[in-house]
Formats: structure tokens, sequence, C-alpha cells
């Protein structure tokens, strides 16, 4: 069970390590579509840049992913194209989501709801998709 728990993180780490690089086609000016892909891409690549050490280090991780959500939080007010940040806004819920699975998994491993892990993790990687979808349409 500890190899799938850890396979699991890993894997949600692993999903958030290729959103910056998916949202490499934007670009442009005032705040229309383009500008607002290149405010989440610059602000979700800061936020997660620490990816690698959580891969080495899963203990750490948990309190990476809570400084990580409050860093996609507070970028999320710099966004202010509408179709942008609602789908930023979901990338950040379904983190924020992932991030407190983690923190009870942390506390409670052998209850850990990996059902619940996996679906956060899903739906993290459905709106890193909804977030490329917008910023390279």
């Amino acid at each position: 069970m500890t190899v799938s728990r850890r396979a699991r993180l890993l894997a949600a780490i692993g999903a958030i390590a290729f959103i910056p690089a998916a949202l490499t086609a934007c670009s442009g000016g005032g705040q229309s579509v383009a500008d607002a892909c290149q405010v989440a891409q610059e602000k979700i690549t800061d936020a997660t840049s620490g990816l690698s050490s959580a891969m080495s280090d899963p203990e750490a991780a948990e309190t990476m992913f809570a400084d990580m959500t409050a860093a996609l939080k507070e970028a999320g007010d710099e966004i202010t194209n509408e179709e942008v940040k609602s789908a930023y806004d979901d990338f950040t819920a379904s983190f924020d989501d992932t991030q407190s699975l983690l923190e009870e998994m942390a506390a409670d491993p052998a209850n850990a709801d990996m059902d619940a892990i996996t679906e956060a993790t899903n739906s993290m990687t459905d709106s890193a998709t909804k977030i490329t979808e917008v910023c390279s349409g």
C-alpha cells in the first residue's frame, strides 16, 4: 500500500510538472487571453519550481504543496481575463483539493482515501487541460 500511495503522490507531482510547458503557446498584449495565459504560465512555473525536490523527498511534499497552493491563489488576482481566470481558478481549486488530501494522508496514512486522491489528481489534470485548451485556442 505504501508503494501505491507514493506512486500516486509522484503521479500528482508529475501531472503538475507538465502544466508550464503546455502554456508556452501563450503570448501577447493587453489582458487578452494570450496575456492572461502568459501570467498563468509564469505563476504556475514559479509556484511549481520545487517539484523535483518533492519527488526526492515525499515527506516535504505536504509543506511544498501548501506553499504552492497559496502562491497559485495569490497569482489568480493578476489574471483578469474571464476565460483564462475561470480555467485558472478551476486548476487552483483542484490543486487545493489535492493538497488537502495529501495533508490527510500524511496525518493518517493507514486511512488515506486513495480513491479521493486519484479523483483529485484526475481533476487537477483535467483542469490543466482546460487551461491548455484556452491558451492554445
